[in-house]
């Protein structure tokens, strides 16, 4: 299982999540990531939504997601747990 932070709010047309041009994956290693074939969860805060990794020839890498799998991210015990980061709580 694979996670990758993600903007909800920075979709494409077609409801897709833009990723390549975000400036927090200017080092992500999409090709290798998409090669693996593993399950993604792209996290938002608090927010998280399966899908998957592809290459579209005029976008770049973007997350094809099912927004009908959205859901909260809960982890216990809560002091163990990695937090959201501060400014998208």
């Amino acid at each position: 299982m694979i996670t990758l932070e993600a903007d909800f709010n920075h979709v494409d047309a077609h409801g897709r999540l833009r990723l390549e041009d975000l400036r927090m994956h200017e080092q992500t290693p999409f090709a290798e990531i998409a090669a693996r074939h593993q399950p993604l969860i792209f996290v938002d805060g608090k927010d998280m939504v399966r899908g998957e990794l592809i290459l579209d020839p005029r976008l770049g890498w973007i997350g094809k997601v099912d927004w009908s799998t959205q859901d909260l991210w809960e982890c216990y015990p809560p002091r163990r747990c990695v937090k959201p980061h501060p400014a998208r709580e």
